[in-house]
């Protein structure tokens, strides 16, 4: 059986290229051939510019210019050398249309591919781009909406193209109950494709990182919660180094390991090697679990005024596996409340949660059509 994928495969974004790994290298453990339908709008190239911004953070941009260049040339490598993308470019649903694709089944996610706001959003992604008649089988594992509000025509739309889909899963338990009012199918809840490997599938592709001393690494998103205050106080704690990969001008002048150049690869073994993980990030977390390092996962003090759909990933991923307790609001917490974790039981509970997933899509790629 040969497998079309769709997912935001060539985002420079460390959890889009690796959970598109994960589900890409996860079938080929099932002995499924794969390939990713090599779709790269414009608007997503546009997005991943090597200088960004204006004024000042154009001209910071200019200054640690090698190393953004590094970065950039280090997620094309891994786009196009490491996940296995057709040969050929599209730019559109439309160019996709025009193709003569002979695929067994295509899988669509994961990632906020099924969100209609999004930049980077086609409709390909809901297989907008196959006409009625063809008979491939129809997957999504783990796309996320990235909101759970949308307007009715919007709505609408989503009923629609839903319908072309034999099994449905989604990433937030939000999502599912969204999609399941537009639907009479089941739709499943599964995990993120980064949870589908294991530690040591992972230890495969992780590089060694040049820091020998015992370090915590950051790892923030922009528009996120978490504070950075903390960071002092951990170092200052713990009497660790700070690595961070985000290259935000207000952390440029602390006494910080900057690893804005790092590839994805590097990424994975700073995880894999750090003491401590302080992330606002689902995939920061998640790698967090999956290595079984000391972490706390920052998200907003109200919940109840918040729409961010990260915040919520990261909510019921803990809940899910029994590790609530690391969400972080506010506070200086404790070194023994940082360090004393025991991972026994959360080990089992990832493992039932991937082989649930596991399970998921074995039914979906054995169903008969």
């Amino acid at each position: 059986m040969k497998i079309g994928q769709l997912t935001f495969h060539a985002s420079h974004n460390y959890g889009s290229v690796l959970q598109a790994y994960a589900l890409s290298k996860q079938l080929q453990l099932m002995g499924y051939e794969t390939e990713f339908i090599n779709l790269r709008p414009q608007s997503q190239k546009d997005a991943y510019q090597i200088i960004m911004g204006s004024g000042i953070h154009r001209a910071f941009h200019y200054l640690i210019y090698p190393q953004l260049k590094r970065r950039y040339d280090n997620f094309e490598r891994f786009i196009t050398q490491v996940l296995p993308v057709t040969e050929k470019e599209y730019a559109s649903t439309d160019e996709l249309k025009k193709e003569h694709f002979n695929y067994d089944a295509y899988v669509c996610g994961g990632d906020q591919i099924w969100n209609p706001v999004c930049q980077d959003f086609e409709t390909a992604y809901y297989l907008q781009f196959l006409t009625s008649d063809n008979r491939a089988k129809k997957i999504s594992y783990s796309p996320s909406l990235g909101k759970t509000k949308f307007d009715d025509e919007t709505l609408q739309n989503i009923s629609q193209w839903i319908e072309c889909f034999d099994c449905i899963s989604v990433r937030e338990q939000r999502g599912a109950q969204l999609i399941q009012k537009l639907t009479d199918k089941k739709v499943n809840v599964v995990c993120d494709p980064v949870v589908l490997l294991n530690k040591a599938e992972w230890e495969k592709i992780a590089i060694k990182p040049k820091y020998k001393k015992p370090y915590i690494l950051v790892y923030f998103l922009e528009n996120n919660h978490g504070s950075r205050e903390l960071i002092g106080y951990l170092r200052k704690m713990t009497g660790y180094d700070v690595v961070i990969f985000n290259e935000y001008l207000r952390d440029f002048v602390k006494p910080y390991h900057k690893a804005y150049d790092a590839s994805p690869e590097e990424f994975v073994g700073l995880f894999m090697n750090a003491s401590f993980i302080y992330t606002n990030s689902f995939h920061g977390t998640a790698f967090a679990t999956i290595f079984e390092k000391p972490f706390i996962s920052a998200i907003a003090e109200d919940q109840e005024n918040v729409v961010n759909n990260n915040d919520s990933r990261k909510i019921d991923y803990l809940r899910k596996i029994g590790m609530e307790n690391r969400l972080y609001t506010t506070g200086k917490p404790t070194k023994e409340y940082l360090f004393h974790m025991n991972f026994e039981s959360a080990r089992v509970k990832i493992e039932e949660y991937r082989k649930l997933s596991l399970d998921y899509l074995k039914f979906g790629l054995d169903l008969e059509r």
